[in-house]
């Protein structure tokens, strides 16, 4: 089983690069991982996926980078730049 966990975000006006440079930067070769850029959606919206072999694993990787230094430096820059809002979805891969 894969476990897909998207999320969406919007970027404040004139921070779409630096957002998506900012996800870009906490990526990880440990999880195949996407971050999609609108053309033909609701602006200034991101959507970022990464995949997990379970939801047992995905919880543990999210809390283990939630205890992380590097979490609280990306999420105090991230607040900055992003309106309130978006999704988080968990999906199961077919």
């Amino acid at each position: 089983m894969i476990v897909v966990n998207r999320r969406t975000s919007i970027a404040k006006s004139g921070y779409l690069n630096e957002a998506i440079a900012l996800l870009k930067s906490v990526s990880s070769n440990i999880y195949t991982q996407r971050i999609y850029r609108p053309r033909y959606a609701p602006f200034d919206t991101i959507a970022f996926e990464i995949e997990f072999a379970s939801v047992a694993e995905m919880d543990r990787a999210w809390d283990e980078w939630a205890a992380s230094p590097e979490a609280a430096t990306f999420m105090s820059r991230w607040i900055e730049i992003t309106e309130p809002g978006g999704t988080n979805e968990i999906w199961t891969l077919e």
